[in-house]
């Protein structure tokens, strides 16, 4: 089976700073982790601005607020919006 293509820019949303816009570009870990993600908004090609990042991360998507542990955000690769 083949790696998916990453994009080079490609980061966590862990490493994302506050106040930047990212769109979301994949999902790793357990399918029933990644599934509860999407339910709360974080759809591939979903916008997301991180709003705090000391400690949890404090994110809008959807138009609502979400904040995720960081060991949630390592699983969202993201890409500049």
């Amino acid at each position: 089976m083949t790696q998916p293509r990453i994009p080079k820019e490609s980061q966590s949303l862990r490493q994302t700073r506050k106040g930047e816009r990212v769109r979301v570009e994949r999902i790793e870990g357990e399918s029933t982790v990644c599934h509860r993600l999407r339910e709360m908004g974080f759809c591939e090609t979903a916008e997301v601005q991180v709003l705090n990042n000391s400690g949890a991360l404090l994110c809008q998507v959807c138009g609502a607020r979400v904040c995720l542990s960081s060991k949630l955000a390592e699983s969202i690769f993201v890409a500049p919006a």
